[in-house]
């Protein structure tokens, strides 16, 4: 055949075509295979890593040990090499500067762990048995304490806290005392009501910071109450917070992130961890919180009618302000510079009496201002090798006045207010006032500890001023300077020197206790009883670690 016939033949074209492809085919096989394979064993080489972080982390004494050791446990086939630095991590910074290896008291460690894959065809390309790979992991200790402050009510007064309740709610609430001791009594764990929250608002994906800050009404943050207490089984607490629920109703905005502070939990949208993770709230704290911090009015009057031996009738004023700088009710942390707080609050007693004797015809009251400043805790320290912790608690600054105020104006604590004296008795012929003062001290930090075992056993502290026994009823009765003034005969007539002063100080005198009684029960309901506050350690979490970026 002609060379120039040659060139213009085509038989065979596809064949060699064929075999050109097949060759780039079978190559490009042999590398995806390859490819595949290193990026396989490097996804395995980073669980290994983030295992061995974790390990790390939760034993920081024996960190490289407990690294190499986790490793090798995990089935690796070929050489490993471990290192571990360790160090401090900060979230709250950029990425690369969160991991601060070498720094003092370290809470983190770094795991870098290097190997060799090996390759199954680019060995006759590359002529080595394997490529190097190497992954990274950052772990951080998780040691949490959950802390709240309040007022552990040792009995309850149905109808006080229905009639509290009912000015909170702004409906009717009817419980029996039977219905309060089952919330007192019973526990929900703070994450098992924020997925309840979830459900109420269809929220399935959300973080615990995105459900917080969602838009709730009381109501239905306490019919999650509800199911969420349904669920663990506490029948008779669930049937008190829906009532509760019911006369809350959907008028008044609930705002959750005054109540919690999640800490590092509030970017996750599950919690893991087991019962190291439980977070416990008493169901009845939690309800008067939800209802407290609400964005409703806060001033509520109480007609408690007769309900103190030997007064005629009983009306309270309450005014619960906010917490200074939006401190929540309940932290998660483990730092010292969260801190937890009480409400401020003012109550304004005005006890009616009916007279006898001199003062037979006369109008007898008596008026009883209580100032409590917010109380305040804070985590001190925390010990995992002993398996407990300190609380810094600050019982808030008090005051107990006779005198009269404007009850409009309970509700503005940015303005100071003055009691003018009181006009306690007042007749035709003569009128009676007083004024009297007790103050509680200063608000010194101090220390409460809990074990673990008082963690879980739900033990409630206490904390008073050291000088709690000045602000009572009847230390201000004691005080209380009388003045009788008898206009028909121009007379003004000094303490002790009259009759009138004595039958009026004759007749308050027995009031004291029982309005104690009244003026505990009204502010423990409110948990800020005067010179006083309680904590709680709510959970205690130790050795536990978490991947971190």
């Amino acid at each position: 055949m002609a060379r120039r016939d040659f060139a213009r033949n085509e038989n065979g074209g596809i064949a060699l075509i064929s075999a050109v492809a097949m060759s780039a085919l079978l190559g490009t096989t042999a590398l995806a295979v390859d490819l595949g394979s290193v990026f396989l064993q490097t996804r395995r080489l980073q669980g290994t890593a983030d295992l061995a972080a974790l390990a790390a982390a939760r034993d920081l004494d024996n960190a490289q040990a407990a690294a190499l050791a986790t490793a090798r446990a995990n089935g690796w086939d070929g050489p490993l090499s471990v290192t571990v630095e360790k160090g401090r991590y900060a979230a709250d910074q950029a990425v690369q500067s969160r991991f601060q290896s070498g720094a003092a008291d370290p809470d983190a460690v770094r795991v870098r762990i290097e190997s060799q894959t090996p390759l199954h065809f680019g060995k006759a390309l590359t002529g080595k048995d394997g490529v190097s790979i190497a992954r990274q992991a950052t772990a951080a200790r998780a040691d949490l304490a959950s802390f709240s402050i309040g007022t552990r009510l040792a009995a309850l007064d149905g109808g006080l806290a229905n009639a509290l309740l009912s000015g909170l709610t702004g409906s009717s609430v009817s419980l029996s005392v039977m219905d309060y001791d089952a919330l007192a009594d019973a526990d929900v764990d703070l994450f098992d009501y924020m997925d309840a929250l979830k459900t109420e608002l269809n929220l399935t994906a959300a973080t615990y910071d995105e459900v917080l800050d969602a838009k709730l009404t009381t109501g239905r943050a306490l019919k999650a109450l509800s199911r969420a207490l349904a669920d663990k089984g506490q029948t008779r607490a669930s049937q008190a917070a829906r009532t509760l629920a019911s006369a809350a109703g959907d008028r008044t905005p609930a705002q959750m992130t005054r109540l919690f502070d999640p800490g590092p939990y509030g970017a996750q949208g599950r919690v893991l961890g087991g019962s190291g993770a439980k977070v416990q709230l008493d169901a009845l704290n939690l309800s008067k919180a939800v209802l407290e911090l609400s964005n409703g009015a806060r001033q509520v009057q109480l007609d408690l009618g007769a309900a103190v031996p030997g007064v005629a009738n009983l009306t309270a004023w309450l005014a619960i302000g906010e917490p200074p700088n939006n401190a929540p009710w309940m932290a998660i942390t483990s730092s010292r510079d969260v801190i937890v707080r009480t409400a401020q609050t003012r109550l304004y007693l005005e006890a009616k009496v009916g007279g006898s004797g001199l003062l037979a015809p006369a109008q007898v009251k008596l008026p009883i201002l209580v100032e409590a400043a917010s109380g305040a805790a804070r985590l001190k320290s925390m010990s995992c090798a002993t398996d407990e912790a300190a609380l810094e608690v600050a019982p808030g600054l008090g005051s107990l006045m006779i005198g009269e105020v404007d009850t409009a104006k309970l509700d503005d604590f940015k303005t100071p207010l003055t009691p003018a004296p009181a006009t306690i008795a007042k007749a035709p012929l003569f009128t009676v006032t007083g004024k009297a003062s007790a103050s509680l001290g200063g608000q010194a930090w101090q220390t409460v500890r809990f074990r673990q075992d008082e963690v879980r056993g739900r033990v409630v502290k206490t904390v008073s001023t050291r000088d709690l026994a000045q602000a009572t009823v009847s230390t201000l009765l004691g005080e209380l300077a009388l003045d009788a003034t008898v206009p028909a005969l121009g007379l003004n007539l000094g303490l002790g020197e009259s009759a009138l002063t004595g039958a009026v100080a004759s007749l308050l005198t027995p009031l004291a206790r029982p309005l104690d009684d009244v003026l505990n029960s009204l502010t423990g309901l409110v948990g800020v009883r005067l010179g006083q506050a309680d904590v709680r350690m709510n959970g205690l979490r130790c050795r536990d670690a978490a991947l971190v970026a």
